[in-house]
């Protein structure tokens, strides 16, 4: 599927949603303010085309305080929007009617109205941009391919989101989040990847390192120190009392100049919706950091009144002269 929406650089974007005959948004969005506090999450839900799981979703969001929820296998055909349940859903799928793969952003009714943009890329990769203060966000929901897939298929997956990177301003708050099918492992502390992962690194996992280094990204839920129980993000089939296999596949990313934003990250097993995988949320506040102004040195002028500091003075002067000849 190719990008059907042009990227808002920044401010308000007037371009149709999703597929066409959606509404094309109004220049009258108003702005949240992220200074407040925020919850972020994303969500392999296995399949929002079961019958009541689009509702078990916003349910789970309200009981954890979710304002913005990214969904993987999502399994909506087509790409566009709809309101249900007082949320605001925002989807990309397959282009034939296959109930496959598909990525969707759920956003509560409120912050729905800062939306100024949504681009749904492919089945695999979406953006929706929202309206902020002091800064924009913007949101990259992703699916990876699982293990069995071929590498090219992940290679084009880091493809299509870098394309999205390279468009959107660098001083915007950009979170790239969703099941990257992907192993970072335990104890790999870099600057971009924090010591509290889970399991053993796999070949993938040096993909979304290459990717994380690239563009200067820090892996938020490995920053943060948690028991293993609110660490992992998927259970295997064969996880049972005695022999636990679980492990941390699900990932959220954000520019590294924005990582003081999110003040904690873990998982909340228990929510109702029947997948193997739990939701990862985190609680973000966008502050700017203020930047030190350099105080210009002052000269002091009574200086040049003395003969042999004024002809020092002209001294340098002429040799700063002769080297710009």
């Amino acid at each position: 599927m190719a990008l059907t929406a042009k990227l808002s650089q920044s401010g308000v974007s007037s371009f149709p949603i999703g597929s066409p005959g959606e509404a094309v948004m109004s220049n009258m969005i108003p702005k949240f303010h992220a200074r407040e506090k925020i919850r972020i999450g994303t969500w392999n839900v296995k399949t929002m085309a079961q019958e009541g799981n689009i509702f078990n979703a916003t349910k789970e969001m309200r009981r954890m305080k979710v304002n913005i929820m990214g969904i993987s296998e999502m399994r909506w055909p087509g790409a566009g929007s709809c309101e249900i349940d007082e949320h605001r859903i925002y989807y990309s799928g397959t282009q034939n009617d296959k109930h496959e793969y598909g990525v969707g952003v759920i956003v509560n009714k409120e912050l729905a109205k800062c939306v100024t943009n949504f681009v749904p890329v492919s089945e695999r990769v979406m953006l929706v941009q929202i309206n902020a203060r002091p800064v924009n966000l913007n949101i990259i929901q992703i699916y990876a391919p699982t293990a069995d897939k071929p590498e090219s298929e992940a290679e084009e997956l880091y493809a299509s989101i870098a394309k999205i990177y390279k468009k959107l301003p660098k001083q915007e708050v950009t979170i790239t989040m969703g099941d990257f099918n992907a192993k970072l492992g335990e104890n790999c502390k870099t600057e971009l990847i924090g010591m509290h992962g889970l399991g053993e690194r796999n070949e993938r996992g040096d993909m979304l390192e290459k990717f994380a280094e690239e563009y200067n990204l820090v892996v938020l839920n490995t920053q943060f120190k948690q028991p293993p129980r609110r660490l992992y993000t998927w259970r295997s089939p064969l996880d049972k009392p005695g022999r636990i296999v679980r492990n941390q596949i699900d990932f959220v990313l954000i520019n590294k100049i924005f990582r003081n934003s999110c003040s904690n990250m873990k998982t909340y097993p228990g929510a109702d919706i029947k997948s193997d995988h739990v939701p990862l949320i985190g609680n973000f506040k966008i502050t700017l950091k203020k930047l030190k102004k350099k105080i210009p040195k002052r000269v002091n002028l009574r200086m040049l009144k003395d003969p042999n500091t004024r002809e020092g003075v002209k001294g340098e002067l002429k040799e700063r002269m002769k080297q710009l000849d």
